[in-house]
């Protein structure tokens, strides 16, 4: 077995095996369609992985699919996991399905997933995998914003909050910040999911009296509340903390933000570059990096940050210890743009026609780029889609990636995405655009 091989999986959605049992949870409407486009998000990191490595999704992928990532030089080999037993939660993870029938010839390779999930330690050691995570608890901990606004606090960086404990100190700590908006994140939150901007005393009230009915069930209250910024720009950096604690350097994507849900990630423009540069952003980061380094944790890091429209710099507002949509965003760029292009992430959420499947839906969207001379092929400007399963109507989101040789042909390309999506009829709901 070659020591370069790696298995990648992962669970997108892993703050919700990190966050502990027994805290009250904002309120928030969950929706199936939801849960079935990011279970299938795991066919992203095919973008991460060689022409070696092993990609095991939760789902079978259509030939199509496997043709068109190959068209593009991404040409892994895959394998979906195990389907769940007949007496089986039909939502376990793929960590969980391959523990509940470990397949016998992986042993050797080395492993990379997404994120380090509970199961993550059993499964490297019932499938004889190469792989030294972090402990679970360390990860847990140092995923919680709870962690990272104390680490802002001992840093003395902009951007600290305070963390509620109990209805009373929320209700508090709201009217102390006296800002028109006020942001109350879980400490477990992602992608908008489990952050609420709460702009009126109603809206407060509201909030406060869900919060406290689970109280009063026997819940614990831990929740962060920072000010509403004014946003100039929202942009992340990428590294990895290596066993030794070395802090590898990745790069920085802009990123793209509808309220607080994610719709792409791109270069960042070369102004914002200098401006990092001037202010020791990177060095900034490396101390994160440091610190995460001195609990416990290694592997890959996304520190989100913001700069705001007074031109004042929040260089730690979030820190996610896994990889990161723009961790794949930084590998689309470097494989598939050339001299003179770039390559960006974008998404778009999408109501679709019924009946369909998730594989017709990309096969007919396929056809048409393809018929339009705008599917994207190894060393040519164009769209790639990059997942298949998350098509699946009569709510999906397509993710792909645009490659460009000017903001120009950008711009026409996702108008030519927009027209190819209108010719299947669906209805956008969230569209990221080129500037």
């Amino acid at each position: 077995m070659s020591e370069s091989k790696l298995i990648r999986l992962g669970t997108f959605d892993a703050e919700r095996s990190w966050r502990p049992s027994g805290l009250a949870t904002l309120p928030a409407v969950r929706s199936p369609d939801g849960d079935r486009v990011v279970a299938a998000m795991d066919e992203l990191l095919a973008v991460l992985c060689g022409p070696d490595d092993l990609l095991i999704t939760g789902s079978t992928l259509p030939d199509s699919f496997i043709g068109v990532l190959a068209g593009a030089g991404i040409a892994p080999r895959y394998r979906p996991a195990p389907p769940a037993g007949i007496d089986e939660d039909p939502h376990l993870t793929v960590e969980q399905r391959l523990l509940h029938a470990p397949p016998g010839d992986l042993a050797g390779y080395g492993l990379a997933p997404y994120a380090v999930l509970p199961e993550t330690a059993s499964l490297i050691r019932v499938c004889g995998l190469r792989a030294d995570p972090p402990e679970v608890d360390v990860v847990r901990r140092v995923s919680s914003k709870t962690w990272s606004n104390g680490l802002v606090r001992t840093m003395g960086l902009r951007g600290a909050g305070t963390v509620a404990r109990s209805v009373p100190e929320l209700l508090a700590q709201v009217k102390q910040l006296g800002t028109a908006t006020a942001v109350i994140k879980d400490p477990y939150g992602v992608a908008g999911r489990g952050t609420i901007a709460v702009s009126s005393p109603r809206m407060l009230s509201t909030v406060a009296r869900i919060l406290q009915g689970q109280v009063d069930q026997g819940a614990a209250v831990e929740l962060l509340v920072q000010p509403h910024y004014d946003r100039a720009a929202d942009f992340s950096a990428q590294i990895h903390v290596t066993e030794d604690g070395e802090i590898r350097w990745h790069g920085i994507r802009l990123m793209q933000n509808a309220e607080f849900s994610y719709t792409g990630s791109r270069p960042i423009p070369a102004a914002l570059e200098q401006r990092l540069a001037q202010s020791g952003y990177r060095e900034l980061i490396s101390g994160v990096g440091a610190a995460l380094a001195a609990e416990g944790y290694r592997g890959p890091v996304c520190v989100d940050s913001m700069l705001l429209r007074d031109g004042a710099l929040v260089p730690v507002l979030e820190i996610n210890p896994r990889v990161s949509m723009g961790l794949i965003s930084l590998a689309l760029e470097r494989r598939l743009a050339g001299p003179g292009t770039t390559a960006r992430l974008s998404v778009r959420t999408l109501l679709l026609p019924e009946p369909s499947t998730s594989s017709r839906v990309f096969d007919r969207l396929t056809t048409v780029l393809d018929e339009r001379g705008a599917l994207l092929r190894a060393g040519r400007p164009g769209l790639l889609p990059l997942t298949a399963g998350t098509l699946r109507p009569p709510r999906g989101r397509l993710y792909y990636a645009v490659v460009a040789r000017s903001q120009e042909e950008d711009r026409l390309l996702d108008e030519t995405m927009g027209e190819a999506l209108d010719m299947m009829g669906r209805q956008p709901t969230e569209v990221s655009h080129a500037p």
